[in-house]
């Protein structure tokens, strides 16, 4: 059976190359996906995508501006979307990051007149480390913040520093009260298999710094459109809960080797991948508490 969505194919490539025979609860290939939806989040802004994959796009009275393209099939099918709602240009396409699941098909916007944007720090990895499915960026900004103008339309684009991959920007849209945020928050879902590319404690701190923003909803990447903003508070909870437990049993003296098999979490085992994945998320903490990286 196909995968409905960039991110569930290059999950399965990932499984297969851990030798995983299940990768997260329900397994794509055992179960139909639902078909891509576009959700009016607020008025003239979106998110379009279904299962583990959901970008986002903001309709001005000056075109169009994209968050993340995904990968080819994904960017034409989000075109489409954009299209039932509006013939205005699109006139800007943001990488949040550096990672080449969120951003292959950049190329179809492109093609359509869209300036590809990014953080200085995304366009200087994506500079050495090139994808030819990977467009790069036209422009970029830099520092901690920017600002985007269209019409009567604002997007403020926040870089926190290390956290996630290169570059990682949360948008935060200031009139529609809500913040659409890339890997960093996936409601009810404990953290990725072993956190690739991330920075536990960075994250943490990250998701504090998040959270003090003003901001009454969360659009997401990956599990569901939106959510309430607790969500961001509830990821940071998980984190530090989990750091918690791996600490409580070093000091409790329990051999290195067997943390990560030991420590639960039984408050969180209603959450996605919590039998599959917790133990390799106690494994990326356990290491970075004793290897400081």
């Amino acid at each position: 059976m196909p995968f409905a969505n960039p991110f569930e194919r290059r999950l399965a490539a990932v499984a297969l190359a851990l030798g995983l025979t299940a990768f997260g609860p329900p397994a794509p290939a055992q179960a139909a996906q639902p078909e891509y939806r576009t959700t009016e989040v607020a008025p003239g802004l979106y998110s379009f995508g279904a299962g583990m994959a959901f970008n986002a796009f903001m309709v001005t009275d000056d075109g169009v501006v994209v968050m993340d393209s995904f990968d080819r099939d994904f960017a034409e099918a989000s075109l489409q979307a954009i299209r039932r709602i509006t013939d205005q240009p699109i006139r800007y396409l943001i990488y949040s990051h550096n990672h080449y699941d969120h951003i292959g098909g950049g190329a179809v916007f492109k093609a359509q007149g869209a300036t590809v944007l990014s953080h200085a720090t995304t366009a200087r990895w994506l500079r050495l480390h090139p994808s030819p499915d990977v467009v790069m960026p036209d422009r970029t900004w830099s520092g901690a913040r920017s600002e985007l103008k269209l019409g009567r339309s604002r997007l403020k684009l926040r870089y926190f520093g290390a956290n996630h991959g290169q570059g990682m920007t949360v948008f935060e849209f200031p009139q529609e009260k809500t913040i659409y945020t890339v890997d960093l928050v996936v409601p009810k879902r404990v953290a990725f298999t072993y956190m690739p590319d991330f920075s536990p404690r960075q994250w943490e701190r990250t998701l504090a710094e998040m959270d003090a923003l003003d901001f009454e909803r969360v659009m997401y990447a990956h599990n569901a459109p939106m959510g309430p903003r607790a969500s961001v508070a509830e990821q940071l909870k998980f984190l530090q809960d989990l750091r918690a437990a791996i600490e409580a049993e070093l000091n409790k003296g329990t051999p290195f080797m067997r943390i990560p098999d030991t420590v639960k979490l039984p408050q969180y085992e209603t959450w996605d991948g919590y039998e599959e994945w917790l133990p390799m998320n106690a494994w990326r903490v356990l290491l970075e508490i004793a290897m400081g990286v």
